[in-house]
Parts: C-alpha cells; sequence; structure tokens
C-alpha cells in the first residue's frame, strides 16, 4: 500500500478525447431567405389587427374539403345600444366610454383652437362697456337696462328658449373672454399693474368707489379719518416696540443659557472623542484577535486530523511490519531447519 501517491479512482467514463460532443446543426439553406423586421414599424402596421386561428385545417391530403388558412380582421368597437335585448358587458362599456372620451377630447382641443383665433381678434371698447353694464342691470334685476321680456312659459316655444339660453352662453362666454384679455394685459400704470388679475367688475366697481371718494364734500372726514389712523398706527408701533424689545431680551437670555451649556459640552467633547477613539480602536482590536483566534482553532482541528490519520498508518505500518518479521522469522526458521537436515 503506497501513502505518498495520489489515489486513482476508476470510472467508466471515456476520456474526454474521446467522448462524443453533440453540435448544433445549423440549418443554412439557398431556398431559405432571411429578412430584417423592425418590431415598431410591424406594430404600427399591424395595431388593432386580430388573427383568427380557430377554424385553419391543413389536411389536404386526409380530407377532401377544401382546406381552411388563418382569418384576419381588424379591432371593432362592439356598441350595445338600447333597442339590443343583449346586457352590455364590461369589457363593451370599457371600450365605449375610452373612444367616447378620446372623441371628446379631441372635439374639446378643435374648440380651444377656434376659440384661440377668434379671442385674438380686436375687442372694441364701446362693445365692453355696453356689455358690461347689460350684465349688472341684469344681475340687479333692471328691466329697462336689460331690455328682457318676462318670460310666459305656457306660450313660449320649448325653441325660442333653447334658443335665448344658447344667446346668454354666448353672452357669458364673451364677457368672460373679455375679462381674461382685459385683465390679463399688462398696462404701465400701478393700477393695472396690481389688478391684472381680477374681472373687469370687479375693476369698475373700485374705479367707482375710487372717484366717490375724491369727492371735496367727503375731503374733510377722510383727512379726519387719516389722522385718527395714524394716531393708532402710532400707538401700535410704540406698543410693538415695546413688546419686540421685552421680547428679544429674552431670547438674548435664552441664547446666551444655551450658549454657557454648550461651553461646557465644548470643553468636555476632546476627552469624549478621544474615549470614542479608542474605544473604537480597542473594538477593532478585539475584531481582529477574534478572526486570528478562530484562525487558529481551524488549524488547531485541521492538525488534529492529521495525526489522527497519521497515527492510524503507523499502527498499520506496525502491524505490518510485524507480520512481515513473523513471516521472515519463520523463513529463516524453515531455512534453518532445512540447512541442518543437510548438514546431517
Amino acid at each position: 500500500m503506497s501513502l505518498q501517491k495520489e489515489d486513482v479512482y476508476e470510472t467508466e467514463d471515456l476520456p474526454e478525447v474521446d467522448q462524443y460532443v453533440r453540435q448544433e446543426e445549423a440549418y443554412e439553406s439557398e431556398d431559405v431567405q432571411k429578412i430584417h423586421i423592425d418590431v415598431d414599424s410591424a406594430l404600427k402596421r399591424f395595431q388593432g389587427r386580430l388573427l383568427d386561428a380557430n377554424t385553419v385545417d391543413f389536411s389536404d391530403s386526409i380530407d377532401r374539403r377544401r382546406r381552411v388558412g388563418y382569418g384576419s380582421g381588424a379591432y371593432v368597437l362592439e356598441v350595445v345600444g338600447p333597442e339590443s335585448g343583449e346586457s352590455e358587458t364590461l369589457r363593451q362599456k370599457f371600450s365605449r366610454l375610452s373612444f367616447e372620451l378620446n372623441d371628446l377630447l379631441e372635439t374639446l382641443q378643435k374648440q380651444e383652437k377656434e376659440g384661440g383665433r377668434e379671442g385674438s381678434e380686436g375687442i372694441d371698447y364701446n362693445d365692453v362697456v355696453s356689455m358690461l353694464a347689460t350684465l349688472k342691470a341684469c344681475q340687479a334685476g333692471s328691466k329697462p337696462t336689460c331690455n328682457v321680456v318676462p318670460k310666459e312659459p305656457s306660450l313660449r316655444a320649448p325653441s325660442q328658449t333653447i334658443l335665448d339660453e344658447n344667446r346668454f352662453l354666448n353672452l357669458e362666454e364673451r364677457l368672460r373672454r373679455v375679462e381674461v384679455f382685459v385683465g390679463g394685459a399688462d398696462a404701465a400704470d400701478d393700477f393695472s399693474k396690481t389688478e391684472a388679475r381680477t374681472g373687469l367688475a370687479e375693476i369698475m366697481e373700485d374705479l367707482r368707489m375710487r372717484v366717490q371718494m375724491l369727492n371735496p364734500s367727503n375731503a374733510d372726514g377722510i383727512h379726519a379719518r387719516l389722522n385718527q389712523v395714524l394716531a393708532k398706527l402710532r400707538e401700535v408701533d410704540e406698543r410693538k416696540r415695546d413688546k419686540v424689545d421685552s421680547e428679544f431680551e429674552q431670547k438674548v437670555d435664552s441664547l446666551y443659557t444655551l450658549m454657557m451649556k454648550w461651553d461646557e459640552v465644548c470643553t468636555n467633547l476632546p476627552s469624549v472623542v478621544q474615549r470614542v477613539c479608542d474605544l473604537n480602536r480597542l473594538h477593532e482590536q478585539a475584531q481582529l484577535f477574534n478572526k486570528n483566534l478562530s484562525e487558529l482553532v481551524g488549524v488547531r482541528a485541521q492538525l488534529l486530523k492529521l495525526i489522527d490519520g497519521e497515527r492510524l498508518t503507523v499502527l498499520d505500518f506496525k502491524q505490518q511490519m510485524a507480520e512481515a518479521i513473523g513471516k521472515v522469522s519463520v523463513d529463516i526458521d524453515k531455512l534453518n531447519s532445512r540447512l541442518e537436515k543437510l548438514k546431517s
């Protein structure tokens, strides 16, 4: 038994040189043409198309019937009307609502474009003023200025009512455009700059109030009120100043106490940092010691295994040597007995 050589195990597998390696078959034929397919263009070309394979039949050699290939078609939106006896499924309802929403979105976009072209046209100032006066009179319930005839539901036709409603909606839409146009314009004066985003009616009301305030008969009252307001403002400023001073002193005191606390912390901070650094270094050394100790334990276990193996080998060797020595001694005894026989 050899102990210094490597262990050799027998196997039924063939060497790598003699093994059969399966190679993939490459189908290269002149009759087969390879083409490049663009996925994006194919998706755009066949989007919404369907392929039906339920009736496919290529059994011409078995059956005498004419074969049926793949069936194609386009996606059709199924809409169930009220006259249909079937109930609308969730899929049909979702498809119908999606189609109607897309159609509504396209219509609204077209109307916005057309409305933008109409809103870019010139606007007459007289029309704006007359329209504003008409609307304010209608809101206040003034009959002579509004020129509105009382409704007689029993005598007027429904078409006339719808026409009046459409005209009123058109008037409101035009007024809204005028307010947006006038309110969004950038003027040079301070009034238009500050009130650029308000409506036209609010601007006119503000102008009217300002004109009334500039009346000479109201100047004395306004002056007295302004003096009272100024006096009140002075009192408020004095109270606010006193309050601010007291609050400022309190904040300064609190800040001083906080700084004193932080001074103590700052004086002790270097020693604390040094302790933390030492503790961190100690933890690193402990981790390194633990790692080395675990490696030593592993090496000790390996050495014990090797020693056990060598001990078993020595015992086997001793046993084999004892057997061999016994055989040699037996052979020597036999040889001596033969020599004695030969001598005698």
